[in-house]
């Protein structure tokens, strides 16, 4: 039987997630579903699988995910192009293989090589750059419909839309070579961070590879620092810059940028982070950033003292009804002209002139004053020839009239619904939960 991938790209991870949570339940195998979604910084379900190359290969895919669910086993690895993601799934696996060395062709190869456009797969491949999430799923013909509809309702984003958003800011395609390189830049105030900004712009570098950030709380600004995946001693003095109301522009240049872009932002007097860095040590600052630990509170809240939560979906149907036009058969009127021969008898009257000339041999006795004088005496002839002409009258009128009727009829079908039943060990009497209405 022929099997068929669907991906869609989400804006955000928590849709995504909860896509992943319903194909499974529909029965799609954890094995024939994948997740790829780039901002970590908010995620509570990620282990701790960090790396890049063959031992994020191992991570991925692993033990962590075989007794729950594919969220279970999300782990962390670079892809070209595009850095820091968090994955689960077969195209993960595909991923982690080509970064311990194998020429899967980055993640546009993965993603040709299961038979996705090249198009498109430059899309998603930039759509995961900017932050969404991409989810596929390998089905079969059966499955298909069931699991397009699942993953049609989470709101996806449009391919074709999302194109045209990104080609009208100069975007021609994934840069699979330009997503390592990222600078990092501060500035004393917003204002010569935005200046900084829109000279870029205007110079070539494209929006959607420069962030600007500005003062936030610690947490938000450690998290802000981490996804793009700098390195720890650096994330603590960037967060403390913007702890301290200063502005940091991110850019991710293309390759062969790097130095143009270095030349357009000096002009605007960024300052010596270092420096800055060295004061604020002798002022009393340790040189860590008071957000990390909020952050990483934030992010383990969900997995209690010692294991991980795990989210069991109830599931409940509802009957809803509506209408569809089916067609009955059809009434066709057609106009068309016949010709019929005609004949009609008439009376034609036709006139002819003769001349006559008998020979006469008598005496006249008087002769009268006209007889010689000359004269001229003219008949004409007539006849009568047939005219026809037709005239159209009205014989007959067909009316088409089309009528409707409402009746109101009564639909009867069977739902289902799931129920959990908790049975507490502890002797206490098994409960069992319905979801609400």
């Amino acid at each position: 039987m022929a099997t068929k991938t669907l991906p869609y790209l989400y804006r955000n991870y928590s849709e995504a997630s909860r896509v992943v949570t319903e194909l499974e339940a529909a029965g799609i195998p954890r094995d024939d579903i994948s997740l790829v979604s780039h901002h970590v910084e908010d995620r509570d379900d990620v282990g701790d699988h960090t790396g890049t190359g063959a031992g994020t290969g191992a991570a991925i895919g692993g033990t962590a995910g075989a007794a729950a669910g594919l969220l279970a086993g999300l782990g962390m690895l670079a892809i070209p192009g595009i850095g820091p993601v968090v994955a689960a799934g077969w195209l993960a696996s595909t991923l982690a293989v080509g970064a311990a060395g194998a020429a899967t062709g980055g993640l546009i190869g993965a993603l040709t090589g299961a038979g996705v456009s090249e198009d498109d797969a430059n899309l998603y491949a930039e759509g995961i750059r900017r932050g969404g999430t991409l989810v596929s799923a390998r089905v079969d013909d059966n499955r298909a419909a069931a699991a397009d509809a699942i993953m049609r309702r989470h709101n996806p984003m449009d391919p074709h839309k999302l194109g045209a958003e990104y080609r009208s800011s100069g975007w021609t395609g994934f840069d699979q070579q330009g997503g390592g390189d990222r600078i990092v830049v501060g500035f004393e105030s917003q204002e010569r961070a935005r200046a900084a900004r829109d000279a870029l712009v205007a110079g070539g570098i494209t929006s959607d590879r420069i962030e600007m950030l500005e003062k936030r709380g610690d947490a938000e600004s450690w998290a802000a620092m981490k996804k793009h995946w700098v390195p720890e001693e650096d994330s603590h003095l960037y967060a403390e810059c913007l702890r301290r109301g200063h502005s940091l522009l991110v850019i991710q240049p293309r390759t062969g940028d790097h130095d143009r872009v270095l030349q357009l932002i000096e002009q605007f007097h960024p300052f010596d982070i270092e420096e800055h860095a060295t004061k604020w040590r002798a002022e009393g600052w340790s040189g860590v950033h008071p957000g990390k630990q909020a952050w990483e509170v934030r992010r383990q809240t969900s997995t209690g003292a010692g294991g991980r939560e795990q989210v069991i979906p109830v599931y409940e149907e509802q009957l809803r009804v509506g209408k569809r036009v089916v067609e009955r058969g059809r009434v066709k009127v057609r106009v068309y002209t016949v010709e019929q021969p005609v004949q009609e008898g008439v009376t034609l009257r036709q006139e002819r002139v003769s001349v006559e000339r008998h020979a006469v041999d008598r005496p006249v006795a008087g002769v009268p004053g006209e007889a010689f004088r000359e004269r001229t005496i003219e008949m004409t002839e007539r006849r009568e020839e047939p005219v026809v002409a037709k005239e159209a009258r009205l014989k007959e009128e067909v009316i088409v009239r089309k009528e409707a009727d409402q009746s109101t009829r009564k639909v009867g079908e069977t739902v289902r619904r799931t129920e959990v039943e908790v049975e507490d060990e502890r002797g206490k009497a098994a409960s069992t939960t319905t979801p609400k209405r």
